[in-house]
């Protein structure tokens, strides 16, 4: 069966043009946060670790993109996020599905975010408090707080953002990201539930695993 492409909607591409200002603020985990430390001084940690990793000159722009993958996932509940994406969809998974499913979804979702965090990157100068605010905080739900940060990028433009992060062994880390009121999770939840409609859930598996092949080529 020939893998269905993955497609991107109009709201979810106003998401992703955003995710490049964002996930620059993704950090480098060493040394990591206090565990004690509050989300909004895990936010400014995470964002003074992020700057100063993004703006190295010592790595070309696979090492780059490498390094960003994984510093993304080390700091995102990549198993709680993809199965809060995949729904209703994750039941129907054999363990052994869902194990290469998450892989996947680490591989292919982080990678795609470090590639725009890496367009971004080059294109920024200056320090991070011109490009990075913290507004403050508050809860979300009973498990959750919500960081709220404006982002400003490059050209000027201003980006409201909500740093949505749970409490995982200790360390706040983050399960979702919402701009200008539009979650990503949600957005990306939307994408593979378009995929697996037209599909089934074997082409969104598949599509992944193109796009994870693909991926380690470049």
């Amino acid at each position: 069966m020939k893998p269905a492409r993955l497609s991107l909607s109009r709201r979810r591409l106003v998401v992703m043009a955003a995710g490049p200002a964002l996930l620059v603020l993704f950090p480098d985990p060493s040394p990591a946060a206090t565990p004690t430390a509050g989300p909004e001084a895990v936010v400014k940690h995470l964002a003074e670790r992020a700057w100063a990793l993004v703006h190295r000159d010592d790595l070309d722009q696979r090492s780059r993109i490498d390094q960003l993958t994984e510093l993304l996932k080390s700091n995102t509940d990549v198993p709680l996020l993809s199965r809060l994406v995949l729904g209703r969809h994750w039941q129907q998974l054999s363990e052994a599905q869902r194990a290469g499913y998450e892989e996947l979804f680490g591989t292919v979702v982080m990678r795609n975010f470090a590639r725009r965090l890496d367009q971004y990157a080059n294109s920024s100068s200056g320090s991070l408090d011109q490009h990075f605010q913290i507004l403050g905080e508050q809860p979300a739900g009973h498990d959750d707080v919500l960081v709220r940060t404006k982002v400003l990028t490059q050209a000027g433009d201003s980006v409201d953002v909500d740093w949505r992060l749970r409490t995982r062994d200790g360390q706040s880390v983050i399960i979702d990201l919402i701009v200008e009121g539009a979650s990503l999770l949600v957005s990306q939840r939307s994408e593979f539930a378009a995929v697996i409609e037209r599909s089934s859930l074997d082409g969104l598996l598949a599509e992944l695993r193109a796009r994870a092949a693909q991926s380690s080529e470049s």
